[in-house]
C-alpha cells in the first residue's frame, strides 16, 4: 500500500500505554492477535447507505491522529509515524434478509475511501451464514491475524448490509492505537458520523504530544514519583511463594464464569459500603488469590484508563497503565476489605502514568519472591452500581482459550453484561492447573455471594 498524501508524516516516541502494549506484543508474538480489540454495533435506524458509512469513517480516521498512525523504526525501540491522512480498506458484506434465517449468499466487497471500488464474489464461493451471526463472524476472522504494524493502518472495518442498506459495523483495533475505553469513544463518534456531518473539536492533545510531554522533564518527574510509589507498595508486600506446579500444554490457559448471581451480589455489597462494584470485585480477586499464596499483605495491578484530566478525556490512543494495590487481607469482615481496596486503590490510580521500562528496572531490583499477583481489568465502562436482581439462569464455567505464549501469568477481565457478569480467568498453569483456575472463579463467586448475604 502506498504512503498517502504529499504531506510528509511526522515521527515520535511512543506513549507510556503504547510502549506497554508493544511490550505485550512482543512477548506474544506470534500470536498478538489475542491483543486485537473487536467491537461491533447497530447502524443508526435512520437509512445509511455505503456510501456514507464509507465518509464517515473517512472522517473519523482525519478525526483521531491515533487511526493515522503506524510504527517505525526498529523493531526493539520502534517510533509512531503519525501520517496527514489515511485511506483504510473496508469491506462490505450482504447478509440477505433482515429477519434471522439462512442466507442464500452472500456477497463481500473491499474498497478504499475515495476509490468507491467494490469487489464482487460469486455466492458460491461464500459459505451462507446465518443473518444474526454475519458481524460475529466477521470479527472473529478481521481480529484472527495480527496488525503488520508498520504498513497497515491500525483499524480494519467491514459494512453488514441488508436491503441495501448498512445494519452493522464491524471495527478491530490494534492496540497500539487505542485500549478499551479508546475504542468505545471510536464507536460512538462513528455511530454519530453515521448521522451528522461534523462533530465538535476534541479537547485533548493527540497522542503524539501526549507522547512529547511524557518525556519532557514534567513528564519524568510524574514518571519518578509513581516508581517511588510503587516501590514503597512492594516494601509492604509479602513474597509470593515459587509455583510447584508442573507445566501444562498449552502452558496458559483462560476460563471464563458468566455468572448471573455474582452480578447482583456484587451490586449488593457495593450499595451497602457506597463503593463501586469493581471494587467489590478486586477485593474479592485479591482475597481469594491470598489463600493461593499465604501473604497477608497481596498485592495485584489493576489497569486503569488514565483519563481524570480534562485534557485526556476524548483521546483516542492508548494511554492506560497499571496501577498497583496492596492489601492488608487480614481484615475482620469482607465488608471491612472492600472499603480498605476503596481508598487503597484511589490512591493507587493516581500512580498509573510512569515509564514502563524505567519501572521495570526499579521493580526487577526488589528481593526475591516480592511481586504483585497478576493483573485485574474490568472492562464494563458503564456500572449500573443500583440494585439488581438475580437474572435466570445457572453459572456457567468454561475454557475459553489457550496460547503457549505468555501475555501476563494471572489475568482477572471482568465483563459482560448488567445483571449477566462474565468474569475470565487466565494464568501460567505453572501457577494454577486448569482445574485451579476453574476453582478460583468458583470461589470468587462464592466469597462475594455469601457476603451479599450477611
Amino acid at each position: 500500500m502506498a504512503d498517502p498524501g504529499e504531506v510528509p508524516a511526522r515521527d515520535g516516541p511512543l506513549t507510556w500505554g503504547q510502549q506497554d502494549i508493544w511490550r505485550a506484543v512482543v512477548a506474544a508474538a506470534p500470536q498478538e492477535r489475542y491483543l486485537n480489540i473487536a467491537r461491533v454495533f447497530a447502524a443508526p435506524k435512520r437509512p445509511v447507505s455505503v456510501e456514507r458509512a464509507a465518509l464517515a469513517l473517512e472522517r473519523l480516521v482525519a478525526r483521531h491522529e491515533s487511526l493515522r498512525t503506524r510504527l517505525t523504526g526498529p523493531r526493539d525501540a520502534p517510533l509512531q509515524r503519525v501520517w496527514p491522512s489515511a485511506c483504510p480498506p473496508y469491506e462490505v458484506v450482504e447478509s440477505g434478509p433482515t429477519e434471522p434465517g439462512p442466507v442464500e449468499s452472500m456477497a463481500v466487497g473491499s474498497g478504499e475511501l475515495g476509490s468507491g471500488t467494490v469487489r464482487s464474489v460469486r455466492a458460491e464461493e461464500v459459505s451462507p451464514v446465518p443473518a444474526g451471526e454475519v458481524s460475529s463472524v466477521l470479527a472473529e476472522r478481521l481480529a484472527a491475524e495480527p496488525f503488520a504494524y508498520w504498513e497497515e493502518w491500525p483499524l480494519r472495518v467491514a459494512f453488514v448490509v441488508a436491503g441495501g442498506y448498512v445494519r452493522h459495523i464491524v471495527l478491530v483495533l490494534c492496540h497500539l492505537a487505542a485500549d478499551g475505553h479508546a475504542a468505545e469513544l471510536v464507536v460512538k463518534d462513528f455511530r454519530l458520523l453515521l448521522i451528522r456531518d461534523s462533530l465538535p473539536p476534541l479537547r485533548s492533545a493527540p497522542p503524539r504530544e501526549l507522547a512529547a510531554w511524557e518525556h519532557s522533564p514534567e513528564g519524568r518527574r510524574v514518571s519518578g514519583e509513581a516508581i517511588g510509589f510503587w516501590l514503597e507498595e512492594y516494601a509492604r508486600m509479602d513474597p509470593v511463594p515459587p509455583s510447584s506446579h508442573v507445566p501444562g500444554e498449552p502452558r496458559f490457559v483462560e476460563t471464563t464464569m458468566r455468572s448471573p448471581a455474582l452480578a447482583a451480589a456484587a451490586q449488593e455489597v457495593a450499595a451497602r459500603n457506597r463503593v463501586s462494584s469493581s471494587t467489590v470485585l478486586l477485593a474479592g480477586a485479591m482475597r481469594v488469590a491470598g489463600g493461593l499464596t499465604g501473604q497477608r499483605f497481596c498485592g495485584m495491578r489493576v489497569i486503569v484508563n488514565n483519563r481524570f484530566a480534562a485534557g485526556r478525556r476524548d483521546v483516542v490512543s492508548t494511554v492506560s497503565q497499571e496501577a498497583l494495590v496492596v492489601l492488608d487481607l487480614r481484615t475482620e469482615s469482607f465488608d471491612a476489605l472492600v472499603r480498605q481496596a476503596w481508598g487503597t486503590a484511589l490512591r493507587a490510580y493516581r500512580q498509573a502514568q510512569y515509564d514502563p521500562y524505567a519501572m521495570e528496572e526499579a521493580v526487577s531490583r526488589v528481593g526475591p519472591g516480592i511481586r504483585s499477583f497478576g493483573c485485574f481489568n474490568d472492562q464494563r465502562l458503564v456500572q449500573e452500581d443500583g440494585q439488581v436482581a438475580v437474572l435466570e439462569g445457572k453459572t456457567e464455567v468454561a475454557r475459553t482459550d489457550a496460547m503457549d505464549r505468555n501475555i501476563c501469568d494471572f489475568r482477572l477481565h471482568v465483563g459482560g453484561e448488567p445483571g449477566r457478569m462474565e468474569v475470565s480467568c487466565y494464568a501460567d498453569t505453572a501457577l494454577l492447573p486448569p482445574p485451579g483456575i476453574e476453582q478460583y472463579l468458583l470461589d470468587l463467586e462464592a466469597l462475594i455471594v455469601e457476603a451479599a448475604r450477611t
